[in-house]
């Protein structure tokens, strides 16, 4: 593999900026939160909807920090910041839903990220024989799964949860990279 030293410009660097060596110095000014913000952004990711409850205790959040944990034993991990209540609700329940958006749920995305679509009526299904597990209709994906391990992570805790049930259907997934909704085309094979 050929790798090169990439230079570390000045907006990486906002020390080295000022005349200082570009080296991370630990102070707060070293340290440009909303540019480290978009380049996180610059990771394309899908869009969830974390569910746990249901009817009148039902709660949802969208994410997109979610990811596969293993395979042997099946697992799944969601990031939730401390500040949100999806973050008191996982660190009560023990059960939650995962449901991976398709390109037509963008709506869903903005309800549960907290921009209220007054004429949309969000549609769950009851997992069967898991109560307090509902998942989103018509999503591409959808996990039920049991929280084994919670693990603090900065401003945030991951949930590690066991895959108790899972669906898939051939949607296209909604896409978010650099701010921005996309969708990516399903493979025509």
């Amino acid at each position: 593999m050929n790798a090169r030293a990439l230079p570390v410009s000045d907006a990486t660097c906002p020390d080295r900026a000022a005349g200082g060596t570009g080296q991370h110095s630990g102070s707060a000014t070293a340290f440009d939160e909303r540019h480290f913000r978009r380049a996180l952004g610059r990771f394309a990711t899908g869009v969830v909807v974390i569910s746990t409850g249901s009817g009148d205790h039902l709660h949802a959040m969208t994410a997109n920090a979610f990811m596969s944990g293993s395979l042997k034993p099946p697992l799944i991990v969601v990031s939730v910041g401390h500040r949100a209540r999806m973050h008191e609700r996982l660190m009560q329940n023990e059960l939650f839903g995962v449901s991976v958006l398709s390109d037509e749920q963008e709506p869903h995305s903005r309800h549960f990220a907290g921009e209220p679509q007054t004429w949309l009526a969000p549609r769950f299904t009851e997992v069967e024989g898991l109560n307090g597990v509902v998942l989103l209709e018509r999503a591409v994906a959808r996990f039920a799964a049991r929280v084994t391990d919670r693990h603090p992570c900065g401003d945030h805790t991951l949930f590690v949860g066991e895959v108790l049930m899972f669906s898939l259907d051939e949607h296209a997934p909604l896409v978010f990279f650099g701010g921005r909704y996309a969708s990516v085309a399903p493979d025509s094979r």
